[in-house]
């Protein structure tokens, strides 16, 4: 199976929605998947953007109910902007406290997911799996095992995600199929 997986759903609200968000946390750390990463590409922090109760609410309340059995998702906005960079990227990470995601793409241009493999014996990362996201789409991700980003110059990419941190992106994937939204 596919670590990512493309729904028929559609975002709740648009990208005016970053307006009302507040920021979280920039995430910027590099993990072991991407200490390496050559000097042509340029690593573009990450922000994480909290919605208020009323539009957190808003999202999750479109969620299935057989999915919101298994964990009741948060809902924020994830942020990447590419300014000024030559080959922007969001390398190679898994993301901690998150098994999968629900992602609604208010702002994308083309940007490619890369996932890969980890080579413990080598220690390098081996592409297994990739896909292409364009705006409006909707992706169910597994966001537990590496992954990468390569970002458009001058774009920013904006993404209301439905995060999980308990349930599998097997358990989600099979309630949205059931649900019919694949």
């Amino acid at each position: 199976m596919k670590p990512f997986l493309k729904l028929d759903w559609k975002a709740p609200f648009g990208a005016e929605i970053a307006q009302c968000a507040t920021l979280h946390h920039r995430f910027s750390k590099k993990q072991k998947y991407n200490k390496d990463l050559p000097d042509e590409y340029t690593s573009v922090p990450t922000e994480s953007l909290s919605l208020s109760e009323a539009f957190a609410s808003q999202a999750i309340a479109i969620v299935p109910a057989a999915i919101r059995g298994l964990e009741i998702p948060q809902a924020f906005l994830i942020r990447m902007a590419a300014t000024d960079a030559i080959k922007p990227v969001l390398p190679a990470h898994v993301d901690y406290n998150r098994t999968c995601g629900i992602n609604f793409y208010l702002e994308a241009g083309g940007e490619t997911t890369h996932y890969y493999e980890w080579d413990l014996a080598s220690r390098t990362l081996h592409e297994t799996a990739s896909f292409e996201a364009s705006q409006g789409d909707c992706w169910l991700i597994d966001t537990s095992i590496p992954h990468s980003v390569s970002l458009k110059p001058n774009q920013q990419r904006l993404i209301l995600t439905l995060s999980f941190t308990k349930a599998s992106f097997a358990q989600v994937s099979a309630c949205l199929r059931e649900a019919g939204y694949v």
